[in-house]
């Protein structure tokens, strides 16, 4: 195939890597590109590791978007193989097998040829060229091309290696799909080559976020949510989030008590059975347990009457709901209309255990339903609201639904954003919008 004259004659001027990649996938089949797009977050999810394990490699992080590219590139020498050849079940030729091992050399000879076209700069020329060429080869010089071993190919590109391992051994298209977790045994046992073992760490340690990858390969939507999600950690964020919530929940526990006061006497005079705080164990950031306050919306014998209730359940998923929960009190009901029940998390909140805006602690019986794309809401802590609180028709939205605001969230999350979030919720309670 005439790579350069087939681009020169798309009549479209492009001038930098983003365009230049964008381009040479279009001539790939749906399920190529969908080969590439999984080896391409598996690749950032693992350079993200490394960053986090070892320190030898400090340029990686702020080469990642670049590596990503190359990891989405990797196999840009198969445009001149028919896909119907890749896909082949059974033996190949000794040309077919010929061919398709010279794929990187190709892919590695696209990259030079097309880097003064599309004014790459060295940096750019050189990830790219060195994915394609080196992300067959091993860590004890076996593969192909062959020609280096160890530490002389470089760390990103053996990360690819394990990436697109990891993609051919659990990819659905292919005649005999592993499970994410025979997949993992192969790779760490060396069934499927050398490689290098503080790469193998970093997998077994990104393993949950792997499969989570996995459960998500065909739906592409939620890959997307997923790439946003492993961005490089933000220590400003961070300490500007948890300043934030000192503020604003000290300050509006010493404003609201004497509406906390007035609320605990309401509750006494509606149903003074028990005490106006209820107390309940939730799920936090990484599956940490601790107790979550509210001000008690039921009559003391709620959690007996639940089972009897199950078969009204209004909600898909792990959440349980009902409207009109006959084992809500009249003072309660009011309470959960305006949100005011939530306010003693604002202790939570003050505590650390919890933030003033992040995904909604759940259930410890709900957390063991869980997929493990569900399990990204726990890598954050939780929050007192959230996308999924402040939507005027909260009641209507469906567990995955809600899921995927989670994980937008999480993918986006900023003090800005934390800020609209707050704001947008506060419009909803006075709205009387609520549960």
């Amino acid at each position: 195939m005439d790579v350069r004259g087939l681009l020169r004659s798309s009549k479209k001027r492009f001038s930098n890597v983003v365009d230049f990649a964008q381009i040479m996938l279009n001539y790939h089949f749906q399920d190529s590109q969908r080969h590439f797009n999984h080896v391409k977050h598996i690749t950032k999810l693992l350079c993200l590791q490394y960053c986090t394990m070892y320190d030898d490699h400090p340029d990686m992080e702020d080469d990642l978007p670049l590596i990503c590219i190359g990891a989405s590139l990797h196999d840009i020498g198969q445009i001149s193989i028919p896909d119907s050849l890749l896909l082949q079940r059974g033996p190949l030729t000794i040309e077919e097998r010929q061919r398709y091992e010279d794929h990187t050399e190709v892919g590695a000879s696209i990259i030079e040829r097309m880097a003064g076209i599309y004014k790459l700069t060295d940096r750019e020329r050189d990830i790219l060229y060195n994915i394609c060429l080196y992300h067959h080869e091993r860590y004890d010089g076996n593969g192909y091309p062959k020609g280096l071993k160890g530490d002389d190919i470089p760390v990103y590109a053996q990360i690819v290696s394990i990436a697109e391992v990891y993609d051919s051994l659990t990819a659905k298209n292919y005649s005999a799909p592993r499970s994410h977790e025979e997949a993992m045994e192969l790779i760490t046992t060396g069934e499927c080559g050398v490689f290098n073992p503080r790469i193998i760490r970093c997998l077994e340690a990104a393993s949950n976020d792997i499969q989570a990858l996995l459960e998500c390969y065909a739906n592409d939507e939620r890959m997307a949510l997923l790439h946003n999600v492993y961005t490089p950690s933000r220590r400003s964020y961070w300490v500007g989030k948890r300043v934030f919530d000192v503020a604003v929940s000290s300050t509006a526990l010493v404003v609201l008590s004497p509406l906390m006061l007035l609320i605990c006497a309401g509750i006494w005079l509606d149903d003074p059975k028990g005490s106006p705080i209820f107390k309940q164990e939730r799920v936090g950031r990484h599956k940490s347990l601790f107790t979550m306050y509210k001000f008690r919306t039921m009559y003391m014998d709620a959690e007996q009457r639940r089972a009897e209730l199950e078969q009204f359940n209004e909600k898909d998923g792990p959440v349980f709901k009902i409207a009109n929960d006959p084992r809500v009190t009249r003072f309660g009901r009011f309470l959960r209309k305006t949100s005011l029940d939530e306010l003693p998390q604002l202790i939570n909140v003050l505590k650390g255990e919890m933030t003033m805006v992040g995904p909604r602690p759940p259930l410890p019986k709900e957390v063991e339903q869980y997929s493990r794309y569900t399990e990204m809401r726990l890598s954050v802590t939780p929050g007192l609201t959230c996308i999924w609180q402040m939507q005027p028709n909260r009641d209507n939205i469906g567990f995955d639904q809600w899921v995927d605001m989670d994980i937008a969230y999480i993918g986006t999350r900023s003090l800005w954003q934390d800020f609209k979030i707050l704001c947008k919720t506060v419009g909803v309670v006075f709205g009387k919008s609520g549960s």
